[in-house]
């Protein structure tokens, strides 16, 4: 059962002793803003709508919170150990996903389902039956459903060879058979995620600690194993353990931007001495993540990362906007009368129709860095174009807006006026707000409750940018202390751009070796496909590049960066391009 949250102790009949009556619409009594009440979830039902407030509490949480499911010692990562494996009448769908791993390196499903091996695995998926979920009545359960059920998804969507109509060369979507998508839409609406493969499946719900009968911790309980891959490969368990490693070591980070919005709060002189040894430590901390971050280059071979591992993760997005989608098929006949593939990370364009694009999981998908960049109040407001196009990609453009404070700033410029609000700071006054868009798409494929974290601290009412501005000339040395942290964000987003380089730009301009197109079920490359191989690398357009997130790599990366600089007091310049 999901647990039930504690009544508030001072709310309730008097005559419980010590207790006061409180009008139903008092915001103690109110439950909290992203959970309505059920008769089946008494403690607030799971809902991917309900941060939407619609009249619920106020924001009133501290950033810790367990309302946000953010743990003060863990981070994004759940405090509680993960479930490794499903059992009773949900058995079936662990020994699918056994069959489609295989037992050893090599032994598993290739791409492209051109094998007796891969069509024999779906024509036994096929013959699963549908399987209720009326059984798991808990969040771990529920979130070891949803990574067994994307990952049979990924399976059957990947081995799955392409299909066009009859009349044309138009592609067909590629179907999920019922078995796994009834259930499937059933348990994604439960944690606020679409019914695809995210980065929660592959790393804040896929991890064990060291000792997995105590909770997670940075200091003495790292994050040491992980549960599911698709190629049993060390590159790919490496490759989600590092993530998660980052995810602890943010935990930190976490709780100094918890302490800098206090005293933002205040902002009195103390207030302002604490806020600038808490930025001090906050690029320290930055530093350590992107530490972390950078084991990549010796812990995952990019080769293996490219060409073998990588096409799993892909989405019914992966060829672009011409996408065909993926069918979730099984909805009429179930019974069921809800279009439950309506979800806001559904793609406009698809609404309505067969064929779904949702993207699959990426590193974009983290809370950890958007809320790093909130708080710091970095702007990734979109040009008109990418505005468009990121519109066009949600199905509710209304729903889960970000705006950040993207005030210009002048070194020599005095500090600007600003009103007070009784602390001695407050909003400067004629501040253009922007949508951070790619957040605002990334958002929907974040667990319901991290998304109302960053909702959260998107419209928190003290934003730290517009008060070190305005102290900038009077406090020289808070205004470095928050440019030294916007520079070791930028560190980090230029360390990230090597990643991107060596596993993506470079291995996407030469063809796999011998050794890894064994691995994929290839045939030993001839000396002509060779040379077309090289003749195509040639031509690769690093412009062109996506992520599996659906962004434009070498564009995105590169335009967080500069937003980055220009977030600073004092702007310096970058260096790193992406070759």
């Amino acid at each position: 059962m999901i647990p039930q949250r504690s009544p508030s102790p001072i709310a309730g009949p008097s005559a419980s002793g010590g207790q006061y009556d409180l009008p139903a619409n008092h915001f103690l009594n109110l439950q909290p803003s992203f959970a309505q009440s059920t008769e089946l979830y008494p403690s607030g039902a799971p809902t991917t709508s309900a941060h939407e407030s619609n009249g619920l509490a106020p924001n009133t949480a501290s950033l810790a919170s367990a309302d946000f499911d953010v743990d003060v010692r863990t981070g994004f990562l759940p405090g509680s150990k993960n479930v490794e494996r499903l059992e009773g009448k949900y058995a079936v769908w662990e020994e699918a996903l056994d069959a489609a791993r295989g037992t050893e390196v090599g032994d598993g499903l290739i791409v492209g389902g051109q094998r007796e091996k891969e069509r024999l695995w779906r024509d036994a998926v096929n013959t699963m039956p549908i399987v209720d979920i009326h059984e798991l009545r808990s969040l771990p359960l529920l979130r070891r459903a949803h990574v067994v059920l994307t990952f049979l998804a990924h399976f059957y969507a990947h081995t799955t060879p392409a299909s066009t109509t009859s009349s044309s060369s138009e592609k067909e979507p590629i179907p999920i058979p019922a078995c796994i998508s009834v259930p499937l839409l059933k348990v994604s609406p439960m944690l606020g995620l679409p019914p695809v493969l995210t980065y929660a499946d592959t790393v804040l719900y896929n991890f064990l600690p060291s000792n997995p009968a105590v909770a997670p911790s940075a200091s003495s309980n790292l994050p040491s194993e992980i549960i599911t891959t698709f190629t049993r490969t060390r590159s790919e368990e490496q490759f989600f353990l590092i993530s998660a490693l980052t995810e602890i070591v943010g935990a930190e980070a976490l709780r100094l931007m918890r302490q800098s919005l206090d005293e933002l709060f205040l902002a009195d002189e103390k207030a302002l001495r604490r806020l600038t040894v808490y930025l001090r430590r906050l690029a320290q901390q930055i530093d350590k993540i992107s530490d972390v971050t950078m084991t990549l280059m010796k812990e995952v071979d990019p080769e293996e990362f490219y060409h073998l591992i990588r096409p799993w993760f892909k989405g019914g997005d992966a060829d672009g906007p011409t996408s065909a989608g993926w069918d979730y098929l099984g909805l009429t006949t179930s019974g069921d009368p809800e279009d439950l593939t309506s979800s806001v990370a559904e793609s406009s364009s698809t609404a309505g129709k067969r064929g779904k694009l949702f993207s699959g999981p990426s590193a974009g998908q983290s809370s950890l860095i958007h809320a790093i960049d909130i708080f710091l109040t970095v702007d990734h407001s979109p040009t008109e174009e990418e505005r468009a196009e990121a519109m066009a990609a949600i199905e509710d453009p209304s729903q889960s807006h970000i705006t950040v404070d993207s005030t210009p700033v002048s070194s020599d410029a005095p500090a600007p006026s600003v009103p007070s609000h009784g602390h001695g700071h407050g909003h400067a006054t004629a501040v253009p707000r922007g949508e951070a868009t790619f957040v605002q798409r990334m958002l929907q494929y974040m667990p319901l409750p991290h998304r109302s974290f960053i909702l959260h601290l998107s419209t928190h009412p003290t934003p730290l940018r517009p008060l070190v501005v305005h102290y900038a000339h009077s406090h020289p040395a808070l205004a470095t202390a928050y440019d030294g942290a916007l520079e070791s964000l930028r560190r980090f987003r230029e360390k990230h751009m090597r990643v991107v380089s060596l596993f993506i730009v470079q291995q996407a301009r030469r063809s796999p070796s011998e050794r890894v197109r064994k691995m994929m079920g290839l045939q030993p490359e001839t000396e002509e496909e060779r040379a077309l191989a090289e003749e195509k690398g040639k031509t690769v357009n690093i412009n062109e590049i996506r992520g599996t997130g659906g962004s434009a790599l070498f564009k995105f990366l590169k335009r967080c960066r500069d937003n980055t600089t220009k977030a600073m007091v004092k702007p310096s310049g970058a260096g790193y391009e992406l070759e």
